[in-house]
């Protein structure tokens, strides 16, 4: 028996076996994505195509979910007949790669939905990631799919980006402990899961504007310190199995053919073992959008060089590469080391010995009450109670006005990249024709390659002709994933006078009456607001960014308008991102964000509002006063941006900083969020006073809740380091824990920091722990902080390069 086939041998003498056997071209096959739909049509497989498209194999069909949106029986049956090609008619019977978008659920029917990765990070609980990744890659393997395109770990501190609704938020820290264990729970403990592909490498979302895929600015310490952090972590403590390439550029060159970044950092400094996948039309882009290529084969040859390792959606640049080497302008060992990666993480999955999947099974994988519940837990505790002047919880005798576009949508709370904005995908690409920025089809579909007879480029022909029927009632689809709107929830607690007053977007204001005159009819007024997301109509998504952060369309008109009535107003604020509503702060007696949290958002935010739930969430980002103070990150470097007291200088009469217009400072800092109860933290103790540089920082404090109910508490460790010759964060999120406090309970947290967590790059570019002053904050948000101490750094400054800890550990006592 081939050494390749042999399960009992390792992974690299099977991947080195099977590699001496391949062809050229058969090697370039697995370094190629195609999409599904260029083989299914009907909902069947074009057994033809197969051969005609794939002799030499092949390396992944992405965007693969979409041929089960209708059934997951449907998904199954297609995902055993294309493997049973390439397993059982190929020369070499190398298993294909079916990957998808899975980042809050396997998106097509049957799979659980899951609010926002913006709510997950809300909840500041990591577990609940891991435990939600686990169920989403338990689905997407029973159907199936072997690799995931999530989760996003880009730092997203620009709240204008369409797509900050898909990240954990402004914090590196924050942003890799919900990062890394995401992928634990995806990929599973023995790889029984799904293979992550984390993006975006590196620094997508610090993009001028806010614009999807424009340039970066960012210098070598800031890349490495902040944006590469969840990276490292993924690869070092999750064993991320893939990272996806930023489209944009950063210093000049795109990040697919930049080899500092996607070669040096990357491999050498990073010590990243697996596959670096362009994103969809990444290659392409180079050439028809970019120009820094002659042409699609000249791109693909410039990406391979710099360190891609995957060309998707479609390979069709990768596919004439074996034409650079036969003319001795790229070594094969070029195409062999990528080669290596792909079949590695093949082997690591177990698709050689498992190809195929249960079909009988594949129903009784699916959601189930255990799930649901899951999702709901999430949406429960990522509620964030902004402001509340006693208002709330409501009284149960009071009278409701409900007002807004949000109050009667089973929609709007729904993330993007989900199973319904598939099904509205669908449809606005069969009126219009349209394939929109979604996963680079976009580009594809402008791209056109000629297809072989019988291959169809259309999703709706591929899912079959009942599809769409199947798809065509939104509201139904929601029911059966069990939706319900805020409008049906509020009923059940209060009486409720409803007007929607107006659309997301758009100028009209002709229902504004209406909603001035349930406010007048009533003893308070639930005003829900905000964007929507997804690909079309939207005010956020994938390449759908915003200049202004204030309410869309004239909900702000509404707003003010119902609020003359003179009734209190509680504002509940949906969507992919935040709303800059300095307004609001002022005259709405409550404010409440809910972001999108799924299903269940009429259900959580009803609650909330009657007070049958406390809310617990926290800020993941910072909220301006307005747009112009963007950028307004909480941990930006001494000396630079707003003072909270923690990094406050001298002013004078002529130099007092600031803005003239308006006030520095956010609206709400990051990590803040009220409750219905109270709590204090006190009690700081320090095991140390002075540390060596390679020690370990261990505190503890007590965190009580000093109100009448029960409720959660999120304990933040912030630092700050002085005795640097380089600026540093005036504070950095070093530690945190969420802890659950029955009325007047009190509890003891502990905090150890490795102090190799702390490490920056020196003056000199070593980077390093360095002796100095180590300054503790302890407290319930980034400007709430009222333990303080310090820790004198000694002895020699240690380089901690490939040695960095990038998790504290936290118990309650």
């Amino acid at each position: 028996m081939e050494v390749y086939k042999d399960a009992s041998a390792s992974i690299e003498e099977r991947v080195e076996d099977l590699l001496g056997r391949m062809t050229l071209e058969e090697k370039v096959a697995q370094l190629c994505g195609d999409l599904p739909y260029s083989v299914v049509h009907g909902g069947k497989v074009n057994h033809e195509a197969l051969k005609e498209k794939f002799p030499d194999g092949h390396g992944r069909f992405t965007q693969y979910s979409m041929v089960g949106l209708v059934d997951p029986v449907q998904i199954a049956e297609i995902s055993n007949e294309i493997q049973r090609y390439f397993v059982e008619e190929t020369r070499l019977g190398i298993p294909v790669a079916l990957q998808s978008e899975d980042l809050c659920g396997y998106p097509g029917a049957g799979g659980t939905l899951f609010p926002s990765m913006t709510n997950v990070a809300a909840t500041w609980e990591p577990e609940l990631a891991k435990e939600m990744a686990s169920v989403i890659g338990q689905e997407a393997r029973s159907v199936g799919i072997n690799s995931s395109m999530s989760p996003v770990i880009d730092v997203s501190r620009d709240p204008r980006w369409g797509r900050t609704y898909e990240t954990f938020g402004e914090d590196p820290y924050l942003v890799t402990q919900m990062g890394v264990n995401y992928i634990q729970g995806m990929q599973g403990e023995h790889k029984e899961g799904t293979a992550c592909i984390a993006k975006h490498f590196l620094g997508y979302s610090e993009t001028q504007g806010g614009m999807n895929c424009t340039a970066a600015r960012i210098n070598d310490r800031e890349l490495y310190e902040v944006f590469a952090t969840p990276f490292e972590a993924a690869s070092k403590l999750a064993d991320v199995s893939g990272v996806m390439a930023n489209y944009g550029e950063i210093d000049g060159l795109n990040v697919l053919v930049n080899p500092k970044i996607s070669r040096t950092l990357l491999r050498d400094t990073i010590g990243f073992e697996g596959m670096l996948t362009s994103d969809g039309g990444g290659v392409m882009r180079l050439w028809n959008f970019y120009h820094v290529a002659g042409s699609h084969a000249e791109a693909a040859y410039l990406a391979k060089k710099a360190g891609c390792d995957t060309e998707i959606p479609v390979g069709a640049g990768f596919r004439q590469l074996p034409e650079y080497v036969r003319a001795g302008k790229l070594d094969e060992a070029c195409i062999d080391e990528s080669v290596r990666r792909i079949l590695s993480i093949k082997f690591a999955y177990g698709l050689f010995e498992h190809p195929y999947v249960d079909v009988d099974a594949v129903r009784a994988a699916m959601t189930n009450d255990a799930k649901q519940s899951l999702s709901h837990a999430i949406a429960e505790k990522s509620v964030v109670l902004l402001k509340n002047d006693g208002v709330l919880p409501l009284a149960s005798t009071a009278k409701v006005a409900l007002v807004g576009p949000h109050a009667d949508s089973l929609r709007y709370p729904v993330s993007g990249y989900t199973y319904p904005a598939y099904i509205e995908m669908m449809e606005a690409m069969t009126s219009t024709g349209d394939a929109g920025s979604f996963g680079g089809i976009g580009d594809e579909q402008a791209a056109k390659e000629k297809q072989p007879t019988g291959v169809f480029d259309s999703i709706p022909e591929a899912l079959g002709p009942d599809a769409l029927d199947q798809l065509s009632d939104m509201n139904e689809v929601l029911r059966e994933m069990g939706a319900t709107t805020l409008r049906e929830e509020l009923a059940k607690w209060f009486e409720v006078d409803y007007a929607e007053g107006c659309k997301i977007t758009g100028s009209d204001t002709s229902g504004f009456a209406a909603a001035v005159n349930a406010a007048e009819g009533s003893d308070v007024v639930v005003m829900a607001l905000g964007g929507n997301c997804g690909w079309f109509n939207v005010t956020g998504g994938e390449g759908k960014d915003r200049a202004s952060l204030e309410l869309p369309g004239v909900q702000q008109q509404l707003l003010e308008a119902v609020a003359a009535a003179g009734k209190p107003v509680v504002v509940v604020l949906y969507g992919p991102g935040i709303f800059s509503t300095s307004w609001a702060a002022e005259h709405a007696a409550a404010i409440i964000e809910a972001w999108m949290p799924g299903q269940y958002a009429g259900d959580v935010v009803a609650r909330t509002i009657a007070g049958k739930l406390n809310p617990s969430g926290k800020l993941p980002v910072t909220i301006p006063r307005c747009t112009g103070q963007v950028p307004i990150y909480y941990n930006h470097k001494t000396g630079s941006g707003y003072t909270d007291g923690a990094d406050a200088g001298t002013s004078s009469a002529i130099f007092s900083g600031g803005y003239t217009d308006c006030p520095g400072s956010p609206l709400y800092p990051f990590g803040y969020g009220l409750s219905y109860t109270t709590f204090a933290v006190s009690d700081l103790e320090l095991a140390d006073s002075e540390l060596s540089c390679d020690g370990v920082l261990r505190m503890a404090c007590t965190v009580a809740n000093t109100g009448d109910r029960t409720g959660a508490e999120v304990v933040q460790l912030y630092t700050r380091f002085d005795g640097a010759h380089v600026t540093r964060p005036n504070k950095q999120l070093a530690a945190f824990k969420r802890v659950e406090l029955e009325a007047g309970e009190a509890k003891r947290v502990s905090f150890e920091v490795d102090l190799a967590q702390l490490a920056y790059y020196n003056e000199d570019m070593r980077f390093v722990v360095e002796p100095g002053t180590l300054r503790l904050m302890v407290g319930t948000s980034a400007h709430d902080l009222p333990l303080t101490g310090a820790v004198e750094l000694t002895g020699d400054s240690v380089d901690v390069m490939g040695k960095r800890s990038y998790a504290a550990t936290a118990s309650i006592a």
